[in-house]
């Protein structure tokens, strides 16, 4: 993911609540004059399970 610090903060929330994040890694200034950072993300999608484990009706 590339953003603001903000950005990629709110993004990582959002990401969560669809995916299961495995792995993050810590933000990195972009390049030369640039004012966005870089994140680099592992996840996988959430199953959406009852708690019977059959799957979800929305599914």
């Amino acid at each position: 993911m590339t953003g603001t610090l903000a950005e990629l903060s709110e993004a990582r929330t959002l990401l969560g609540d669809v995916f299961e994040l495995i792995e993050a890694s810590e933000p990195y200034p972009n390049r030369g004059g640039s004012k966005l950072h870089r994140v680099y993300v592992e996840a996988e999608i959430r199953s959406h399970t009852t708690s019977a484990g059959a799957p979800h009706p929305s599914s």
